[in-house]
């Protein structure tokens, strides 16, 4: 078999791969860790049920992979956003209200998949490495426990706020953010976001 063939193989079987993991990451957005299924993503992804199965043999692996991928992207949204804001010269608090006011407003169906995967990860004795999301804060000057502490609050604010039917202004957003950032020595020159 030439070289060329295996590559175009590969590609395949890695764009294949691709596909799955943004159809699993959808459906579980859309239906939850409960509705991920081989025939679900199958559907969604546009392959044959029996290439699922090739590339995850378990539900749980494509759980675990979906959820790698999902995290992946999520982390790499928030670096953008924070070396975004970084780079336009906003401060600390205008970063947390409005990566707050996303994960409220139009990504709250998003963030609380994120929750519902940390849960369903917890459950399998898994842990979702934080550490990327604690860099972007500690880019402000934070140092890490402060910056676990903010994410900490920021996390369980968007939980409330995005589990009710409450709708919360970016006024009231910054006014949590505020309260969260007081007494907490922020330097003023940030660093650049770790990606």
């Amino acid at each position: 078999m030439s070289e060329r063939m295996v590559d175009g193989r590969r590609e395949r079987g890695e764009a294949s791969r691709r596909a799955i993991l943004a159809a699993a990451s959808s459906v579980i957005v859309d239906a939850g860790v409960g509705g991920l299924t081989y025939r679900a993503v199958a559907e969604r992804a546009g392959v044959p049920l029996a290439r699922v199965s090739y590339h995850f043999p378990t539900v749980d692996d494509l759980l675990v992979a979906a959820t790698a991928h999902y995290m992946d992207d999520f982390d790499r949204r928030l670096a953008d956003m924070g070396a975004v804001t970084i780079a336009q010269g906003r401060d600390l608090l205008e970063a947390c209200t409005s990566f707050l006011e996303e994960l409220v407003g139009p990504g709250a169906a998003e963030f609380l998949a994120v929750v519902e995967i940390r849960l369903a990860l917890h459950r399998r004795g898994r842990v979702v490495d934080d550490r990327h999301v604690i860099g972007v804060l500690c880019s402000f000057g934070l140092d890490e426990d402060a910056a676990g502490s903010v994410l900490s609050s920021l996390f369980g604010f968007a939980v409330l706020v995005a589990t009710t039917d409450a709708t919360v202004t970016r006024d009231q957003i910054r006014t949590h953010v505020r309260a969260v950032l007081d007494g907490i020595d922020i330097p003023t020159a940030p660093r650049e976001v770790a990606t």
